[in-house]
C-alpha cells in the first residue's frame, strides 16, 4: 500500500518522534516502556486514514517505573546546575529511594551550588543564561554579592538569609584574561593582560612614591619642590586615573571606582595641596603634612591592587561556588561594607535628577516583596498628601510605597557612588542637586517621633502597620523581619522549579511559607532545602506539560472542585469569606465562596442575587468587586475596616480586569 506524501510525511514524522522517544528513555533509563511497542504495531494495523490519527496519538503509557525514572533525570537537572544524571549514577539505587532521600542525594552534590546561585540570581531578578562558559564562570556569576553569599551560607547550613542583605562582602571575580576590544596603545603593544595590569598600576605608584623622597628633607627648596609636583599631579588627576583604567574592563573599574581605590588617594593628595600649599609661599610649605599625605596616598594604593592582584586567573579560577572569594575589603580605603548591587544593577537601576531613586525603590518592592505597583486605589491617609503625586489619585496608589522606600538610597547617586561625604549628589543623568534639599523630601513632619519619613509601608493609613528606617542596613533589617519577604521567597521558588507563569493555590503558597518559616526560625538553610523538597513532591512538578492557568497543589482546607479559580479562591477565603460565605447575608447576597454557571450558560461566576433575588450577569457582579477593591472611600473599599496586603489585592484586582476584559470580548471559558 502506496501512502499520499502529505500523509506518509505525517506518519513519518511521527514515527521519527516515536523512535527518538524510545532511544532517549531506552538509554536514560534503562527501562523499556512495554506497551509502547504494541501501541505502534495497533496504529499500522489500522487503515491508511486510521493510522494517520492513531499514529499521531500514540504517548507514551503511564508506566509507574518509567515516570519515577523521569521525575529523577528532571530533578537531577534542577539540582545539579543543568547536569542530569551521567554513567556515574547508578539508577537502579536511586529507584529504590524516596523522593526526598533522591533530592537530598542530589543536593549534597557541589553542583547543588550552581542551581542554588542560579535561582537566587532569578530572584534578584538577574538570572544568568548561563553560570559557566567553557567551565568557567562568567564574570556575570560574581556580580550579585548577596546571592553568593547566601548560595555559600546554605552550602555550609549557614544563613541563607542573607539573600536579603544589602550591604555585606564582595565577590571579585577573576580579573580579565582575554584582551579588550579596544587596541593597544603602540606603547603597550604585545602586552598580555596581566603584564599591562602591573605596568598601569605599576605608573601611578610611581607618581605617589616619588613626592616621599624630596619631602624627606625639610628645606627651602625642598618645600618648593614639593608644591610644584604635588600641584602638577592634582592637575593631572584625570589624566593618571585614566591610565589606569586602561588595563582594566568595565565591571573591574567600576569596583575601582566603589572601593575608592585611586580616588581616596588622589583625594588625600588635593587636600594636603589645599593645606600644605595654598595661601602661603611654597618655600613655607608644610612639608610635613605633604609628606604623611603622600606616604598615606601611596601606602592606601599600594595595599589595594596587592589585594586585587590576588584575583589574576593564574591564581584563582574558582571551581564551585564555594570556591568563590571576598575581597578583605581592609585593604581598601573605603572599608564600610559592600553594596549588594552590582555592576549590573548598577546600570539598570539608574536613579535621576527628576525621578530620584523610585526606579530603585520599584525594584526593591517587586523583587523583595512581589509588589508590582499595580496602582488599585488606596485607603485615605492620616494627613494631607500634598505636590503631584499626592494630589492625583492613580500617581499617589503606587507612590505612597514608592517615595517612602526611595529614601533608602537617598545618599547613592550615580552607579550607587556614595555622596555621604559630598555637599551635592550626583544622579545618573549626570544633573546634581544640593544633598541638604534633596534630602528635605523625606525630612519627617516636626510633630512626629521619627527623623525620617523612609519605610516599607503597608498602609498609608496605619502608620503602625508600617516598618520604618533610614539605611539600607535598616532596610535589609526590614526584609529579613517581613513575612511578604519570605512568602515572596517561597513563590519565587515555585516559579523557578515549575515555571515562571505556573499559577500557585494562595492556600499552597500559605502552607508552604509557614513551613519554611517555622523551619527557618531554627535554620534557614535547612528550611530553604526543605522547601526545595516539598515542591519536587508537589504534583505541578510531578505533572507533565501542566496548565499555566490550572492548579495542581491545594492548601490543606481547600475547595478547589467547587470554589472559585485557583489564582484568588484563597485570596478571597482569607479576606472575604467572612462576610460574603452566603448569598443570604442581607447586604450585597454575594457568594465569594462559590463559583457557578452564569445566567448566560456559558461562563461562570459569583452567586450574587440581585433585590428579587434574581441572579446577577457576571459582568456586574466583576464591575463592582472592582469598584470596590479599588475605592478610597473607607465606607466603599473592600474588605471593610481589614487590611488586605496589596499583593493580594492587586492580584484579585488584575484577575477581575482580566476576567471582565474576556466576558467583554465574548469569550468562553
Amino acid at each position: 500500500m502506496k501512502l499520499t506524501g502529505g500523509l506518509a510525511s505525517r506518519i513519518g514524522l511521527a514515527c521519527a518522534i516515536l523512535l527518538a522517544v524510545m532511544a532517549a528513555s531506552l538509554t536514560a533509563s534503562q527501562v523499556r516502556p512495554p506497551a509502547l511497542a504494541s501501541n505502534v504495531a495497533t496504529a499500522f494495523k489500522s487503515s491508511p486514514s486510521a493510522a494517520k490519527q492513531n499514529l499521531l496519538s500514540v504517548k507514551l503509557p503511564d508506566d509507574p517505573l518509567w515516570e519515577r525514572r523521569w521525575w529523577i533525570e528532571k530533578t537531577a537537572r534542577l539540582l545539579r546546575g543543568g547536569a542530569g544524571l551521567g554513567p556515574d549514577d547508578d539508577v537502579d539505587a536511586l529507584l529504590q529511594l524516596s523522593e526526598e532521600e533522591i533530592a537530598r542525594r542530589f543536593m549534597s552534590d557541589p553542583r547543588f551550588g550552581d542551581a542554588i546561585l542560579d535561582f537566587n540570581m532569578f530572584f534578584l531578578g538577574y538570572k544568568a543564561d548561563e553560570l559557566k562558559i567553557d567551565g568557567a564562570y562568567s564574570i556575570y556569576a560574581f556580580d550579585f554579592a548577596n546571592a553568593v553569599a547566601a548560595s555559600q551560607a546554605l552550602l555550609q547550613g549557614g544563613d541563607y538569609f542573607k539573600l536579603f542583605d544589602l550591604e555585606g562582602e564582595f565577590f571579585m571575580a577573576p580579573l580579565r584574561s582575554e584582551p579588550l576590544e579596544e587596541a593597544l596603545a603602540a606603547e603597550d603593544a604585545g602586552l598580555a593582560p596581566d603584564q599591562l595590569r602591573r605596568k598601569a598600576v605599576a605608573e601611578l605608584q610611581a607618581v605617589f612614591d616619588d613626592l616621599i623622597s624630596p619631602a624627606s628633607a625639610a628645606t627651602r627648596s625642598a618645600g618648593q619642590e614639593l608644591c610644584r609636583k604635588l600641584s602638577d599631579i592634582v592637575a593631572r588627576r584625570t589624566e593618571l586615573t585614566n591610565r589606569v583604567y586602561r588595563a582594566f574592563n568595565d565591571i573591574e573599574i567600576f569596583a575601582l571606582i566603589r572601593g575608592q581605590v585611586i580616588s581616596w588617594p588622589f583625594d588625600a593628595l588635593e587636600r594636603a595641596a589645599k593645606e600644605g600649599c595654598t595661601g602661603r609661599s611654597w618655600a613655607q610649605a608644610d612639608t610635613r603634612r605633604i609628606t604623611t599625605a603622600a606616604q598615606s596616598a601611596s601606602g592606601r594604593f599600594s595595599r589595594a591592587f596587592a589585594e586585587i592582584f590576588k584575583f589574576e586567573p593564574a591564581v584563582y579560577r574558582p571551581q564551585s561556588v564555594l570556591d568563590f572569594k571576598a575581597v578583605d575589603l581592609s585593604a581598601f580605603p573605603a572599608k564600610e561594607k559592600w553594596l549588594a548591587f552590582g555592576f549590573e544593577q548598577a546600570i539598570s537601576l539608574q536613579n535621576s535628577s527628576t525621578n530620584f531613586n523610585r526606579k530603585r525603590a520599584a525594584y526593591i518592592l517587586r523583587r523583595f516583596f512581589c509588589d508590582d505597583l499595580t496602582p488599585v486605589g488606596f485607603e485615605d491617609p492620616q494627613e494631607h498628601i500634598g505636590g503631584a503625586h499626592g494630589s492625583d489619585t492613580s500617581c499617589f496608589a503606587c507612590h505612597y510605597k514608592l517615595d517612602p522606600m526611595g529614601g533608602f538610597f537617598r545618599k547613592y547617586g550615580a552607579q550607587f557612588y556614595d555622596y555621604t561625604r559630598s555637599s551635592t549628589i550626583i544622579f545618573d543623568d549626570l544633573a546634581d542637586v544640593s544633598r541638604q534639599k534633596y534630602e528635605a523630601t523625606w525630612r519627617a513632619r516636626k510633630s512626629s517621633s521619627r527623623k525620617w519619613n523612609i519605610a516599607y509601608v503597608r498602609s498609608p493609613r496605619w502608620e503602625s502597620q508600617n516598618s520604618y528606617g533610614e539605611t539600607l542596613g535598616d532596610l535589609s533589617k526590614i526584609i529579613r523581619q517581613a513575612p511578604e519577604a519570605k512568602r515572596c521567597l517561597v513563590k519565587r521558588l515555585f516559579e523557578y522549579i515549575t515555571a515562571e507563569n505556573q499559577t500557585i493555590d494562595g492556600g499552597y503558597l500559605d502552607y508552604l511559607t509557614k513551613a519554611f518559616e517555622a523551619e527557618a526560625a531554627v535554620s534557614s538553610s535547612a528550611a530553604m532545602k526543605s522547601t526545595i523538597v516539598r515542591i519536587l513532591q508537589s504534583q505541578t512538578f510531578h505533572a507533565r506539560n501542566p496548565d499555566p492557568q490550572q492548579c495542581y497543589d491545594h492548601g490543606p482546607d481547600a475547595k478547589p472542585t467547587r470554589g472559585p479559580p485557583c489564582r484568588v479562591a484563597f485570596i478571597l477565603q482569607r479576606n472575604c469569606g467572612q462576610c460574603h460565605g452566603t448569598v443570604y447575608d442581607g447586604g450585597a447576597n454575594l457568594d465569594l465562596g462559590a463559583w457557578i454557571l452564569a445566567p448566560d450558560g456559558r461562563n461562570q461566576t459569583f452567586p450574587h442575587l440581585d433585590h428579587d433575588m434574581q441572579q446577577l450577569p457576571a459582568h456586574d457582579t466583576l464591575t463592582r468587586i472592582l469598584d470596590r477593591l479599588s475605592s478610597s472611600n473607607p465606607k466603599r473599599r473592600m474588605p471593610k475596616n481589614k487590611i488586605m496586603s496589596s499583593q493580594e489585592r492587586q492580584e484579585l484586582y488584575l484577575w477581575a480586569q482580566q476576567e471582565l476584559g474576556r466576558l467583554s470580548k465574548g469569550d468562553g471559558p
